[in-house]
């Protein structure tokens, strides 16, 4: 399943012309659960205009996700809700939320906020709100930032799709045909391609590692 589109504020000139580059994740990380904690937290938060304000930050979860966030300066000081609409993008505790297209197929209209797996210039991978897991439970009603652990990586809890983002295009990885879908997406890219003749690094569950070599040597051709 592919979305074709253009996105209406990601891949606007608005937000082109907005340095989004520190918000690009490095290095590795696990494949964990990306949780937008439901407690304060320290954060920052990049408004429509572009403008940025720092403070405490905590999500506030819907049925699918998170649906808006909280915002005071300090403690003690007024809160402020932030819904998709507000903002382009939430870092909290190294974790991005981007404010996207409810409806990835139209560049207007209602947004929603979408967990990155990894935020990068030339490729992005998003958590799936829709997506389920292999025990069957959606990943979105579980632990709602609660601070629990559930790595998606093995059993149960193990994410079966993600959305990815590159040139202005949806595409939807699938641990069943993961490799056929990444070849598609990335091969443009001739050191990434030689990379995954390596099947025990080119695999759905290394997928953070998969995704930030390809911006790497994207970025060097």
């Amino acid at each position: 399943m592919k979305f074709f589109l253009c996105l209406f504020l990601l891949i606007s000139s608005t937000i082109y012309s907005q340095d989004l580059s520190k918000y690009y994740n490095t290095g590795n990380t696990t494949m964990s659960k990306k949780w937008v904690n439901s407690n304060w937290e320290v954060g920052t938060i990049m408004l429509s205009d572009g403008s940025e304000i720092k403070g405490d930050v905590k999500g506030v979860y819907g049925n699918k996700g998170v649906s808006s966030f909280k915002f005071r300066k300090k403690k003690g000081d007024d809160t402020r809700k932030i819904k998709a609409e507000d903002c382009l993008l939430v870092s909290v505790n190294s974790i991005i939320t981007l404010s996207l297209p409810k409806n990835l197929k139209k560049k207007s209209g209602k947004k929603s906020f979408y967990v990155a797996m990894y935020y990068g210039k030339y490729l992005t991978v998003f958590e799936n709100p829709e997506a389920s897991t292999a025990n069957g439970q959606s990943t979105s009603l579980l632990g709602r930032g609660l601070g629990k652990s559930t790595d998606f990586k093995q059993g149960g809890g193990r994410m079966l799709s993600f959305l990815a983002l590159k040139d202005n295009e949806f595409s939807k990885l699938t641990a069943l045909n993961f490799r056929k879908q990444m070849k598609k997406l990335c091969g443009d890219n001739k050191k990434w391609t030689s990379r995954t003749s390596d099947k025990k690094w080119f695999q759905y569950d290394n997928l953070y590692k998969v995704t930030h070599f390809y911006n790497q040597t994207k970025s060097k051709q």
